[in-house]
């Protein structure tokens, strides 16, 4: 997720035009349609009777866990990122559920939470995904993964110029590529966990003229992921 406390924020006139382009073309709809499929995700998974704890990993702006928490008041947010709070937001009641971590290990200890989330972040996280989802399955049972599959040059050039509008502004780093389904098979497989349910195709421009003729809902994808029995 795109992150407006990052120190490396690009203040300069291309990068506050990216991050205006970002904003304007599609990141309140983006986050709509994601917080959306999350929480009939979290709805489908647990009774909304249930108070249930959530940490979102890589929280950005905090907009997709506050908005998942607006259709899902049963549900209480904490969020971490890497990047320090700055001293003007620490005093800010929305942050007071935040906490920078090292990123790679999740400083909560075990079942801590009843879920955790990666939205669009463990393409970014430079071969990092293993030790991430294995610390997530560590304080939760359920970790729900959103993310990108490559398919070819084009896909991924395509997935690039995305990740450049959406992140670049913010001073995010692009990645070199993305999963492919049979690469994040094995990793999950290495966490010892198992994909409970795979879902490709999201369609998340279709409101965007041009671009919704160019862009493949099959590149989103959304992956729930729990232990396996005696683990």
């Amino acid at each position: 997720m795109s992150s407006p406390i990052s120190a490396k924020k690009k203040d300069n006139v291309v990068g506050k035009v990216v991050v205006s382009a970002h904003k304007s073309m599609s990141h309140s709809n983006r986050l709509e349609i994601l917080a959306t499929t999350i929480a009939k995700k979290i709805a489908k998974n647990f009774s909304t009777e249930q108070q249930l704890k959530c940490l979102d990993v890589g929280c950005g702006d905090l907009g997709l866990s506050h908005l998942i928490q607006s259709k899902l008041p049963n549900t209480e947010w904490s969020a971490i990122d890497i990047h320090e709070l700055p001293e003007e937001k620490k005093n800010d009641p929305i942050w007071q559920n935040y906490s920078q971590f090292n990123g790679s290990d999740i400083p909560f200890e075990n079942d801590s939470f009843d879920l955790v989330i990666f939205a669009d972040v463990l393409h970014h996280t430079e071969g990092m995904s293993t030790q991430l989802i294995t610390e997530a399955s560590r304080v939760s049972p359920l970790v729900i993964v959103k993310d990108h599959f490559e398919y070819s040059q084009y896909s991924r050039f395509m997935l690039l110029a995305m990740d450049f509008v959406g992140n670049w502004g913010y001073g995010i780093k692009l990645p070199d590529r993305y999963f492919d389904q049979k690469q994040f098979a094995s990793i999950v497989s290495d966490c010892h966990l198992e994909c409970s349910e795979l879902d490709i195709g999201i369609d998340l421009y279709s409101h965007i003229p041009i671009l919704k003729y160019i862009l493949r809902p099959k590149w989103q994808f959304t992956a729930e992921l729990t232990r396996k029995p005696n683990q």
